[in-house]
């Protein structure tokens, strides 16, 4: 320990070790960066852990891993996940026979540790259970060889029977992600990307919904029942509440990798269906008849829109004319139906003005009846000769809103508003009251946010209105307490503590007061300077 760590007490770990740097430290100065690099991509399984997080996380565990790894679990999000790692360090009898016929010392794969993979992905067969098992002497590393991986090793999984070949084309997709993870996306990038995804499957409900039956459907098709023998990726019978839902749904949090490569497998094995075109392919015609483009394929996009049983499309052109065309059930296309004509409407009516047209010829030209022409020329504000009624009512100016007068709080939906500024302002001047009764309890308790608003309201009321209560917010966190002065706090009370019961060991009291190692200096001289301050009462007495 002391030769490769530099100290006796470094703890053995599997997936993500730390103090990297110190296992460099001998190696020349210009490869130790890219050399622990190297270790972390090839040697860990940080590149399967963040597969699917932001760049953020990806920095903040090489830097973890360079240095002090401790609590990296929950940084990462890893220790809430219900796909556990596994108990005890798991091997393939095939591979281990390779290892030793190629004559080099056997090791343990990386591929084999992932958590939720049960088989190997060389060789397809059911991965062992060896004896090395993590956390039962923290301080041993402990080799693959045959005294710890024995022939007669229990099987990581039971049953697998049929569902065997499912199970080794996830753990081959799963090496595969370990060692090819994809470029760092944020959690709303990832929903995106599936949103769209499973649209283009046709796995929508309706633009914003996903339909969640469907979508379960075809994975349970994709996987069969491989997901019930693996703890943490059962589906339950209510689509609505299992993890493949709030997969597709909640975007802010992090999932499994494991949940994200079968989701992932099942919509890239999806056949997309043939987009449908009621209106035939695009480019479509602009009917324009007075744009030097008419009768010119330059309409791109068509909106579709349905009414009962018929669907419409509206062809918008760049020139700003707008024309319609149905289709029916049968698939008849309706003829074209005129909408709006656009800018080029105004010059057209003034030019024709100006010539003498009449209101019949104006119109042929125009490619309207001669009532819309008067509608148009109507709501274009330009002055015709013609007599003739327009057709339909001609909009007017809207008329201004009156202002609407305060007249105090009302109510709405049967509850009466609040004043948030008074709430905001009562809150405010609680808190330093609620600062006071928590730094007074014993033994110590850190003056958090959460703290605060547990005691002054109830979880997460005054975070989810944080507009709402800005002098609240601002006073809650300016009374909030770092880490460090929590620990000297802390730190202080215990070395009281232990003053009146004679008990003064740095040791003790370091691991009384739940101190990192890096803190024994203080606490040593935290106790010489409880004992100066002690000494002269003592004399007096």
């Amino acid at each position: 320990m002391r030769e490769v760590f530099g100290r006796r007490w470094a703890i053995a770990t599997v997936d993500l070790p730390g103090d990297l740097d110190e296992l460099a430290r001998d190696l020349p100065r210009s490869e130790r960066c890219r050399l622990v690099d190297a270790w972390i991509d090839q040697a860990t399984l940080l590149p399967f852990h963040t597969a699917f997080m932001s760049s953020d996380a990806r920095i903040e565990g090489r830097a973890a891993m360079r240095g002090n790894a401790m609590g990296l679990y929950a940084k990462l999000g890893l220790a809430a996940f219900k796909v556990r790692p596994p108990e005890g360090l798991r091997f393939c009898l095939t591979c281990l026979a390779d290892m030793e016929q190629c004559g080099r010392d056997p090791w343990w794969r990386r591929d084999h540790q992932i958590p939720g993979v049960c088989v190997c992905p060389v060789h397809g067969t059911v991965l062992r259970v060896s004896e090395a098992v993590p956390g039962r002497d923290r301080h041993a590393f402990v080799a693959a060889t045959r005294a710890v991986c024995r022939d007669d090793a229990p099987e990581a999984i039971e049953g697998a029977g049929e569902r065997l070949e499912l199970l080794a084309d996830l753990a081959r997709r799963a090496a595969a992600m370990l060692c090819n993870p994809p470029p760092a996306r944020g959690f709303e990038e990832i929903m995106a990307g599936y949103r769209s995804r499973i649209a283009e499957v046709g796995l929508m409900r309706s633009r914003r919904k996903v339909d969640h039956a469907a979508l379960h459907s075809a994975f349970r098709e994709r996987w069969g029942g491989a997901t019930e023998l693996i703890p943490g990726l059962a589906l339950v019978d209510d689509p609505e509440r299992s993890w493949l839902s709030a997969l597709v749904r909640n975007g802010r949090r992090a999932a499994p990798t494991l949940q994200h490569v079968m989701l992932t497998t099942v919509l890239d094995g999806m056949v997309t269906p043939a987009a449908d075109l009621p209106f035939g392919p695009g480019p479509w015609p602009c009917r324009n008849p007075v744009a030097d483009h008419y009768g010119r394929r330059v309409i791109q996009s068509v909106e579709i829109r349905r009414d009962r049983h018929t669907l419409y499309g509206d062809f918008a052109c760049a020139c700003g004319y707008l024309y319609t065309c149905s289709r029916s059930a049968e698939g008849v296309i309706g003829q074209p139906r005129y909408r709006r004509f656009g800018p080029l409407l105004t010059p057209a009516l003034e030019a024709a003005v100006a010539q003498g047209a009449s209101l019949r010829a104006t119109a042929r030209v125009l490619g309207l009846d001669p009532k819309t022409v008067m509608r148009e020329a109507k709501m274009a504000k330009v002055e015709v000769p013609w007599s003739t009624t327009p057709s339909g009512a001609v909009p007017g100016p809207e008329a201004p809103k009156p202002k609407a007068k305060f007249r105090g709080c009302r109510r709405r939906h049967g509850r009466r508003l609040r004043n948030w500024f008074s709430i905001d302002a009562r809150l405010a001047r609680t808190v330093a009251r609620t600062v006071s009764m928590v730094a007074a309890e014993l033994p110590p308790v850190r003056i958090t946010f959460a703290e605060l608003e547990r005691r002054m309201a109830r979880k997460d009321w005054v975070q989810k209105r944080r507009g709402k209560l800005p002098r609240t917010v601002a006073a809650m966190e300016h009374s909030a307490e770092s880490t460090d002065a929590f620990r000297r706090r802390r730190l202080s009370w215990f070395v009281a503590k232990a003053l009146k019961e004679g008990t003064l060991k740095p040791c003790e009291v370091l691991r009384a007061a739940g101190l990192p190692t890096g803190w024994l200096e203080e606490v040593r001289a935290a106790i010489g300077e409880a004992e100066l301050l002690e000494r002269p009462c003592r004399l007096a007495a």
